[in-house]
C-alpha cells in the first residue's frame, strides 16, 4: 500500500470514528449557501436525515481530494439511497466540498427498483427538503448544479402533520359538513320511524298468531283421542294383540334324572394286597 493511500485510509478512520457523535462532518463552502434549507441545514445534513430513515442512522463523511459519493451496494441497497432526491442531494453535497459526482446511471446499478423525483417513504418530522432536489435527472443523466440553483427557491417539501386527537368528547360541530351529516342522520331516523307498524298492528297479529296456534293444540288433541278410541274399539272386538315372546321359562324339576353308574370304591388296604398289575388296571 503507498504512502498516499494509507493517508487516505487514517484520515478516513479519524473521521469515522469523529462522526459517531454528528450527522456529517461535510463542510460546505459559503459559495453554496443557497442549497441550504431554511433551517439552516446543508444538503448533507438532509442527505443524512432522508438516509436514516431506512437505517435508523446514516452518518455522511467528508469527501477527501479526488473521491466521490458512489451508489449503494447490492446487498445494502434500500429504497432510501434508491431515488434521485438523495442522489441530488449527495451530489450537491459533494459539489459544495468542491468535489466531483456520478452520473445518475452508475448510482442506481444495483437498485431493484427506483424513485424519479420523490422520496418514497414518509419524511422524518421537522425535516425541510429543498425543492431543487426533486428536479429531473434522468434527461442528463446527471445533477445539474445550475437548474438547481435557478430553482432554489422552490417550495420545501415536509412532513404531512398528522391530525391531532382531542380529549373532549362533548365538542360542538360547527362546519357545515358535520352539519349536513347530521341532518341526514335526522332524516334517516325520522324515515325509519314513519314506515314502522303501529301498535294496533302488532296487537292484532299477536292475537291472530295465538288463534292459530290454540286451533292447531285442539287438532292434536282430538286426533289423539280419536286414536285411542280406535285402538280400544279393536281390542275390544278381536282380543288384544300380544307381542310374541322372545325367551321362555326353563324349568329343571320336570327333565327326567340322569342314571345313576355305580362307582367301584378302592381301599387303602385292598391296594396294598393286590398285585402291581391290578392295581394299574384298577387306576
Amino acid at each position: 500500500m503507498s504512502a498516499g493511500s494509507l493517508l487516505v485510509v487514517v484520515w478516513l478512520l479519524g473521521h469515522i470514528l469523529l462522526a459517531t457523535a454528528q450527522t456529517t462532518n461535510a463542510t460546505c463552502d459559503v459559495a453554496h449557501n443557497w442549497a441550504f434549507n431554511s433551517q439552516k441545514q446543508s444538503p448533507c445534513q438532509v442527505a443524512s436525515s432522508l438516509l436514516a430513515v431506512c437505517t435508523g442512522s446514516y452518518e455522511v463523511f467528508a469527501l477527501p481530494p479526488n473521491f466521490h459519493y458512489e451508489g449503494p451496494d447490492m446487498q445494502d441497497a434500500n429504497p432510501c439511497q434508491c431515488n434521485t432526491v438523495v442522489y441530488s442531494l449527495l451530489a450537491e453535497c459533494a459539489l459544495c466540498q468542491e468535489r466531483t459526482i456520478t452520473m445518475w446511471s452508475l448510482w442506481e446499478t444495483n437498485c431493484a427498483s427506483v424513485s424519479i423525483s420523490s422520496f418514497p417513504m414518509p419524511l422524518p418530522a421537522g425535516l425541510h427538503v429543498p425543492g431543487w432536489a426533486y428536479l429531473d435527472v434522468e434527461t442528463s443523466d446527471s445533477f445539474n448544479e445550475t437548474l438547481a440553483f435557478a430553482d432554489a427557491n422552490i417550495t420545501e417539501s415536509t412532513a404531512i402533520p398528522q391530525p391531532t386527537k382531542t380529549s373532549s368528547s362533548k365538542s360542538v360541530p360547527t362546519s357545515s359538513s358535520t352539519s349536513s351529516s347530521a341532518a341526514a342522520v335526522q332524516t334517516t331516523v325520522a324515515s325509519d320511524t314513519s314506515v314502522s307498524p303501529p301498535v294496533d298492528q302488532k296487537r292484532s297479529n299477536a292475537i291472530g298468531g295465538g288463534i292459530v296456534g290454540g286451533f292447531a293444540a285442539l287438532l292434536l288433541v282430538f286426533v289423539l283421542f280419536f286414536w285411542i278410541y280406535r285402538r280400544r274399539k279393536t281390542v275390544k272386538e278381536n282380543g288384544a294383540i300380544l307381542a310374541s315372546p322372545v325367551m321362555s321359562e326353563y324349568r329343571t324339576d320336570t327333565l327326567p334324572s340322569p342314571p345313576t353308574m355305580p362307582v367301584p370304591s378302592i381301599t387303602v388296604s385292598s391296594l396294598n394286597s393286590q398285585p402291581p398289575e391290578s392295581i394299574h388296571s384298577a387306576v
